[in-house]
């Protein structure tokens, strides 16, 4: 399909000097974990600018669990689709958990739906959470666009500076996401990752190592990918019981979190996980203060 106007795919992008990585020795014996694939590189875009002004399928919200979030994308978003869409937010009460989507009308946009999601809270000590959280947004919006029959999908940055994601953590869940969905899924045809300047510049930077552009470049790629076994939701990570108190020791107080975040991010990734994992997470007995969390596939 023709791509939005202004819009160029990832394949036809000029190859920066710095992101180059055809041009580094790759280590021996290091098989690709992204393998070239120019019809994938062809679904993929990036865009610097409004949102809404994009001629797409689907667009996406990234707001909180009342879509009410103030946010630059949000509250363009609301003013451009007009009053119809904030009437629907309110008569039908609308509401969405983190790593979830909820789907309305595009209204006086130019897409047809609105896939909107709340991403979680980064807090250092519960990351692999808030990670897997994060890939849950990427992933259910991508899943949603897809049962839509959304050939096109302009897709924002889901991890506001609000919400304390590094940025390079945040550019690394998306495009894995991203290029993961791609290669399992004939729909969206062409994703359009949108946003600012300063919000593009981590994803752009690192789209090459998921996103190759040559078969050289997938080799040097391969050793330069962070946690090469796999999606951040199927790790396996001690963490503490989301349902007990936790009490930071004073050594603690410079990784001390924000106890919303942490059980926020810890619920969402309980949500992710299989029945018989989230049992894990019940309330703990006297002589097992901690739990194994273990993902599994889905």
């Amino acid at each position: 399909m023709r791509a939005p106007n202004g819009v160029a795919r990832w394949a036809q992008s000029n190859v920066a000097p710095l992101t180059d990585y055809a041009r580094v020795a790759h280590a021996p014996n290091v098989a690709p974990a992204f393998v070239y694939d120019d019809r994938i590189n062809q679904r993929l875009a990036f865009w610097q600018g409004d949102i809404t002004t994009l001629d797409v399928d689907a667009v996406t919200n990234t707001t909180n669990e009342t879509l009410s979030e103030c946010n630059a994308v949000s509250e363009r978003i609301l003013q451009v689709a007009g009053p119809d869409l904030k009437e629907e937010i309110i008569t039908r009460a609308l509401e969405c958990r983190t790593g979830e989507v909820v789907v309305t009308p595009g209204y006086q946009l130019r897409c047809r739906h609105i896939i909107h999601t709340v991403s979680p809270k980064y807090v250092a000590k519960y990351h692999t959470a808030a990670e897997s959280s994060l890939h849950n947004c990427y992933k259910n919006v991508l899943i949603k666009a897809s049962e839509l029959g959304a050939r096109s999908l302009a897709l924002c940055v889901l991890s506001s500076p609000r919400r304390n994601f590094p940025p390079d953590v945040a550019a690394h869940v998306a495009l894995r996401t991203i290029r993961r969905h791609l290669e399992q899924s004939a729909l969206p045809q062409l994703v359009v990752v949108c946003g600012g300047g300063v919000e593009l510049s981590p994803l752009s930077a690192l789209a090459a190592l998921y996103f190759p552009r040559s078969a050289r470049e997938a080799l040097s790629a391969a050793a330069r990918l962070p946690d090469p076994g796999g999606p951040p939701e199927r790790r396996i990570r001690i963490i503490h019981n989301p349902h007990e108190p936790h009490e930071p020791h004073a050594a603690d107080d410079d990784t001390a979190c924000d106890s919303d975040a942490a059980a926020e991010a810890a619920a969402a990734f309980a949500r992710a996980c299989a029945p018989d994992t989230q049992r894990l997470l019940a309330p703990a007995s006297p002589i097992a203060p901690r739990r194994l969390l273990h993902d599994h596939d889905e």
